[in-house]
């Protein structure tokens, strides 16, 4: 297992706290003012001079704040990433504070929720009034599609790519309410933007009421016109909502500047924190139109929090949020996208230079980054899926006659030529 280098000595994070007595344990206060130091450590570290395409030197330090063992390689932070061991401990540190005293440290962290709205509001480009927590994307997909007030015969349109927890939302609620949902297709990997806005507007009726759909495309890593498509949208009043499930963590994100009405994510991917936490967004301007699906409380809370009022849940990976959110700031989100664009690219170019296989991700720039998906003719993707784990040491998903592979910036580009050498073995009947 990695350890934690010099720069980021765990006796300096948590040292002073021994055995299990309620005498050494930290308060909320004191246990995020060691993760601060712990998180300026990083900035510091993210002033140097560093070269991205170097696996060593400053990205070396950087993936030593993950657990992964050694020679391990991790592709799939599009479905659970990995967290780095300071907010891992420091998420340990909350759970103590539970079983401590579990009734007043559970006010203190709810008492601390507005804090971390306000840091997810400054990380999305929105305002406080504007940001629910919630458990996880599919939570914030299902507030925006149960929460409006549609009749008989109102249209949705989604991608034909969708993941189920907005697709299968959205049927559900179309078999419920007499909707429509109709599923916007285009080749993969499109040509250009333009063919997926060609498809939109081709498939927008006087009937269409909202576009819900993801940024990027999960299974494929294909990142949509979002300003243009919002644009497209509002000049005909229609909703634009999005599953930003991939987007969070991997490239910046800024609900100005899409000019989004919705957007739902979480931290347990990308942005590698842990799994039971995630935001909603929702446009000041529409939050009269977005009924909250749940809530406790006679005295309904105003803007957002309406929309995240859930009493009991895991505090402490709540409070890990802002830890993580801290974490990725201090390295850098440009220079987390400058790093993890530049592994993609590099795979996703020399997998199309293989014979038989085929890139389904887009090799444009403005249209991909860190998530790349390849299939090889006539070999399944759990075949490439093992041959990858029992030879290389590494792990994908894989299923159907593709795989998904996500490359982040605490990866390599060594755990790239891992993939690369496979494709060509399956490719050559080698393997």
């Amino acid at each position: 297992m990695h350890g934690v280098n010099a720069g980021f000595s765990r006796r300096d994070f948590f040292g002073h706290i021994a055995g299990g007595s309620a005498a050494a344990v930290m308060t909320l206060a004191e246990a995020k003012h060691a993760f601060a130091e712990r998180a300026q450590a990083v900035a510091r570290a993210a002033t140097a001079p560093a070269d991205w395409r170097e696996d060593g030197g400053y990205w070396g330090k950087i993936r030593q704040q993950f657990m992964m063992e050694d020679g391990f390689s991790y592709l799939n932070t599009g479905t659970l990433g990995p967290t780095p061991r300071p907010v891992w401990e420091a998420m340990n540190e909350y759970w103590r504070l539970m079983a401590v005293n579990p009734n007043e440290n559970s006010q203190v962290f709810q008492d601390h929720v507005d804090q971390i709205r306000i840091k997810v509001a400054s990380l999305l480009g929105a305002t406080p009034d504007e940001i629910a927590i919630t458990r996880n994307t599919t939570e914030g997909n299902t507030i925006l599609c149960q929460g409006l007030d549609l009749k008989s015969g109102d249209e949705i349109l989604i991608t034909a790519f969708e993941h189920a927890s907005n697709r299968e939302t959205q049927m559900r609620q179309a078999k419920r309410y007499g909707l429509v949902v109709k599923e916007v297709a285009f080749p993969m990997p499109p040509a250009s933007p333009q063919v997926i806005l060609d498809a939109f507007a081709a498939a927008i009726t006087p009937r269409t009421r909202v576009m819900h759909f993801a940024n990027p495309l999960g299974g494929y890593g294909c990142f949509m016109p979002v300003k243009q498509l919002a644009d497209m949208a509002h000049a005909k009043n229609i909703l634009c909502f999005i599953d930003g499930a991939h987007a969070i963590g991997m490239v910046p994100v800024n609900m100005r500047e899409w000019n989004v009405d919705g957007f739902a994510c979480n931290a347990h991917k990308w942005l590698c924190g842990a799994a039971g936490a995630g935001v909603l967004y929702v446009k000041r301007e529409v939050q009269d139109r977005v009924w909250p699906v749940m809530g406790i409380w006679r005295d309904q809370p105003t803007g957002a929090r309406k929309y995240d009022q859930l009493s009991r849940r895991p505090w402490p990976t709540v409070m890990a949020f802002e830890d993580i959110i801290d974490f990725h700031m201090a390295i850098g989100p440009a220079r987390i996208e400058q790093r993890t664009r530049g592994l993609g690219a590099s795979l996703r170019q020399r997998a199309a230079e293989i014979p038989k296989v085929k890139v389904y991700t887009p090799a444009d720039p403005a249209m991909s980054c860190g998530s790349t998906t390849v299939g090889i003719e006539g070999v399944p993707g759990a075949r490439f899926k093992e041959l990858l784990r029992q030879k290389y040491d590494t792990y994908v998903p894989g299923g159907g006659d593709r795989i998904r592979i996500s490359t982040h910036y605490f990866n390599t580009f060594e755990q790239v030529d891992r993939v690369l050498a496979a494709l060509r073995a399956l490719s050559s009947g080698v393997a």
